[in-house]
């Protein structure tokens, strides 16, 4: 048996948020505030499992099942934080499973107006030999959505 093909991509995903960067950044780096929008039970997606050790060589892991059945994994690691500027981190997804790719993203935050500009720049390897980068894109803004629902709703802690 062969080995599919490792397909490299790219993506970048900008967004404006009315708040300042120290708020945007906060939403990050708090396990609570973090499982509200990114680890959220929603879309039919349900969250068994949610750790957020936010500090350079910590981990972070998101395990569920998805909406229509089967499961993910995405087990991250952080390698470089600037409070209130730059996140750096990799992580490994599976579908049920199976490898389905390893990432490295970069998160820049930066004073816009009187809000915050945030840039997602990331790396992508997917392992099943189909480039699922458009997904990938479309997910980011999606989960970027809920952030900045939950900074409007004041529901972060």
């Amino acid at each position: 048996m062969t080995a599919p093909d490792i397909i490299h991509a790219s993506l970048t995903v900008t967004r404006d948020y009315d708040f300042p960067p120290e708020r945007v950044f906060a939403a990050w780096a708090s396990a609570q505030a973090k499982r509200q929008w990114f680890g959220a039970d929603s879309d039919g997606f349900e969250i068994e499992e949610y750790k957020l050790d936010f500090r350079p060589g910590g981990a972070e892991r998101c395990h569920g099942r998805k909406p229509g059945g089967g499961t993910f994994t995405n087990d991250g690691v952080y390698h470089y934080i600037i409070e209130n500027e730059k996140i750096v981190f990799t992580y490994y997804m599976t579908i049920d499973g199976a490898p389905y790719s390893v990432s490295m993203t970069i998160i820049e935050l930066k004073p816009h107006g009187t809000g915050t500009r945030l840039t997602l720049t990331e790396d992508n390897a997917f392992l099943t030999g189909v480039d699922e980068n458009a997904g990938r894109t479309e997910g980011w803004g999606w989960g970027l959505g809920r952030l900045d629902d939950a900074l409007k709703e004041e529901r972060l802690s």
